[in-house]
């Protein structure tokens, strides 16, 4: 990953280094785009934190394999790996302190958060807990409940968080307000820099009709000179074909972009288990790595493959997404988790589904496709 994290400080442009002049001791929300340099930022600053007088502060993320990427990061500004935390385990740590052991064996992800939230801010609200944390900084703040912003807030003086409503996955209640309530010092970020300009005018196409959605293709500074970029709907094809199709445009990325990262992404895990024993059968087993398994999960190899919540706050040279029908059991979600999909790819994304994928994802796509004659009368009738 060559280009992922910065290495100095002329690689920022004049908006992502002025913020590293705020105060330090100022509340602070990083919002803007993907790729528009959030969580670099967020490191920095943590760093900026840790070797000032705040060396009591954690990174705090949602899954682990977001956690061992943004630790590769940090391993990059020389920052503690150990200071990279997931709330859950932020939150388990702090209730044993207090002789709270949380059992969430057979629950659903949202019961247990809501249990832990519910023992820490009856914590709090007894008087047993305050702001023990120097800072705590969020990364995807979008995906906390309003109650978990309020017990970040409550334990900690110097709270910094990254949020971009465009890519919360998780159905749960809004927290914009109680971000703003919590922090209220915005910095927003305009430009950003890894999405190429096919794969900014599907996600572009994806919130087609929301005024207050701010389109990325304006702002792209991508370099399509460097790497032109492709976004290509793959369809109809079974599942066994998007396999095999995959698979070939894989073997020729692997040439193109040696030092890169390959994603292969799909709503469920159940399909990555059959795309894991094809990829064997193809001779690749060498080079993947079951990213969203945490036993599993060797950074060292080119080509990750994720379920599509748990590959948030990524990015790869080229992505692949696979099974996109079933992004119809997901409804609540499907939209903003198809955008962050697509949005992780930098230079080159492929979409592929058999009949069925949302509207908005086929409209987007149309732009990408080579142009379909009007159907014939017959056609209209059904014939």
């Amino acid at each position: 990953m060559p280009s992922t994290w910065w290495r100095d400080s002329s690689e920022l442009v004049k908006e992502q280094s002025d913020l590293l002049d705020i105060d330090p001791e100022q509340r602070l929300l990083i919002s803007g785009p993907p790729g528009s340099g959030k969580t670099n930022l967020l490191l920095l600053r943590a760093n900026q934190l840790y070797l000032g007088s705040h060396p009591n502060l954690y990174v705090v993320v949602f899954g682990s394999l977001l956690k061992s990427f943004i630790q590769m990061g940090g391993n990059q500004y020389k920052f503690p790996s150990e200071n990279v935390v997931t709330h859950a385990n932020l939150f388990n740590t702090i209730l044993r302190r207090e002789g709270i052991e949380v059992n969430d064996s057979g629950m659903k992800l949202v019961e247990a958060r809501q249990l832990r939230a519910n023992h820490l801010e009856a914590l709090i609200n007894a008087g047993r807990l305050g702001a023990q944390f120097d800072a705590l900084l969020l990364d995807e703040a979008q995906d906390y409940t309003p109650q978990e912003i309020q017990i970040f807030s409550k334990l900690t003086n110097v709270l910094v968080a990254t949020a971009d409503v465009r890519q919360k996955i998780y159905d749960v209640a809004d927290c914009s307000t109680a971000l703003a309530d919590a922090i209220g010092n915005e910095y927003r970020l305009k430009f950003h820099f890894r999405n190429g300009h096919d794969i900014c005018k599907v996600a572009d196409g994806i919130y087609k009709g929301y005024p207050i959605y701010e389109p990325m293709l304006p702002t792209s500074n991508y370099r399509e000179a460097d790497y032109p970029s492709e976004a290509l709907p793959r369809h109809p094809l079974q599942f066994a074909d998007q396999i095999a199709e995959m698979i070939d445009q894989v073997k020729r990325q692997r040439i193109a972009y040696p030092e890169d990262l390959i994603g292969i992404l799909t709503p469920r895990n159940e399909e990555l288990d059959i795309i894991e024993t094809e990829l064997n059968r193809a001779g690749l087993g060498n080079f993947y790595t079951r990213a969203n398994a945490s036993n599993r999960f060797d950074c060292t190899r080119p080509i990750w493959l994720s379920t599509l919540t748990a590959a948030k706050g990524l990015e790869f040279r080229a992505v692949h997404i696979l099974a996109i029908g079933y992004l119809e059991r997901m409804p609540n979600v499907a939209m903003r988790l198809i955008f962050t999909g697509v949005t992780r790819a930098k230079t080159a994304l492929t979409l592929y589904w058999n009949n069925t994928a949302p509207g908005y994802l086929k409209s987007a796509c149309l732009p990408m496709e080579a142009p379909k004659p009007a159907p014939a009368r017959n056609q209209i009738f059904g014939n």
